[in-house]
């Protein structure tokens, strides 16, 4: 059965993930936003660069039975293709976004200095 944890707030997104092993980090913004920062280690799908069918095809290909969080750029357009995943990938054991801005760095640092 799939776990839902809905939006969580950055700080307690960046505590989740600093403590779930194996976690899938999801990128649905566009590519310009992806060039400018994101989380090291992170599946890039830019929804609003390769459009709804390209992106569930993307969504599909995640790998199954490991947690996944999403996030956007400010956390309003992720909502939407989280309710997609959870949908279409019930073999995704637990799945969250981040409520918010993404804390880029400070996930980053931890990420390196673990």
């Amino acid at each position: 059965m799939q776990k839902d944890l809905g939006g969580l707030p950055p700080e307690q997104a960046l505590d989740y993930m600093e403590k779930t092993p194996d976690l899938v980090i999801v990128n649905v913004a566009g590519r310009g936003f992806w060039d400018r920062n994101h989380f090291d280690g992170a599946v890039n799908i830019p929804t609003e660069d390769i459009g709804d069918d390209a992106s569930i095809e993307k969504l599909k290909e995640l790998p199954a039975g490991r947690p996944v969080i999403m996030h956007c750029r400010r956390g309003h357009m992720v909502v939407d293709w989280y309710q997609k995943l959870k949908a279409l990938r019930p073999d995704i054991p637990e799945v969250s976004y981040i409520a918010g801005v993404p804390p880029f760095d400070a996930y980053n640092d931890w990420a390196r200095d673990k």
